[in-house]
């Protein structure tokens, strides 16, 4: 029984609470619009767009009668995995900065890679970022080309295939000016819903005769009614007495 009562008055808690949110919509509009106005200003000022290039490698190897078969693939998928690793290492990374003349570091342009092999296949995809299409551009082939020129000696393996070139990206990869938006908007909502909650929560102030009630278990047998007529008289009467004391 005591479990039933419980649950019956978190329901009606949580009714409450959200009679409270709809009455105080207005202030829920105001900071999801506000929210969605600010996210979306720091990702248009506030961030550099940057833009994204990919360059692809074909890694197979054959046979000496230059026949495929079944052991050539598994050593293809192999040494893709192994170029993931190397190409990252900071040999091939520092041949792409002496090559590029780039006035950075192997560790910092490591970050701007991103290494993939998609299941099932023997093709690396390199993609480079950069705020420059044209420098994203540059990175993701020219890694490619090192790769080629300075991996297989150092794997005693066969040169990789370049089977995509880089081209100048079109449009950016990041950021997403929906995405900040709508992320902002869903923040400010939530923040002034957790304000809205929290004050009411903490709210002792007896505002009914059902608080009363609620509260403390007992019933008003009256009430005084908030009278406009109250509040003017009251006015009034104190006006009166000012100018009594004036005279």
């Amino acid at each position: 029984m005591n479990q039933k009562q419980s649950n019956d008055e978190l329901e009606i808690d949580l009714l409450e609470v959200a009679g409270m949110l709809l009455e105080k919509w207005h202030y829920l509009l105001v900071c999801f619009l506000a929210g969605a106005v600010l996210f979306n200003a720091f990702a248009f000022f506030g961030i550099k767009p940057t833009y994204e290039s990919t360059a692809k490698l074909y890694i197979v190897t054959t046979s000496e009668n230059s026949v495929v078969n079944l052991n050539d693939l598994n050593l293809g998928t192999s040494l893709t995995s192994d170029y993931e690793q190397l190409m990252l290492s900071y040999p091939v990374l520092d041949k792409v900065i002496k090559k590029l003349d780039l006035n950075t570091t192997s560790e910092n342009l490591k970050k701007a890679y991103t290494l993939t092999n998609p299941d099932d296949t023997r093709i690396l995809e390199i993609k480079a970022t950069s705020t420059d299409p044209e420098k994203a551009k540059e990175l993701a082939d020219t890694m490619a080309e090192v790769a080629m020129d300075y991996l297989p000696d150092t794997m005693s393996a066969m040169t990789p295939n370049f089977a995509q070139h880089a081209k100048v990206a079109d449009h950016k990869a990041n950021p997403s000016y929906g995405k900040y938006t709508i992320m902002g908007a869903l923040l400010g909502l939530i923040a002034c819903a957790g304000v809205l909650i929290a004050g009411y929560l903490m709210d002792d102030t007896i505002h009914s005769s059902e608080d009363m009630e609620k509260y403390f278990d007992l019933v008003p047998l009256t009430s005084i009614p908030d009278s406009d007529l109250f509040i003017e008289s009251e006015s009034d009467m104190k006006k009166t007495r000012k100018r009594r004391g004036r005279r």
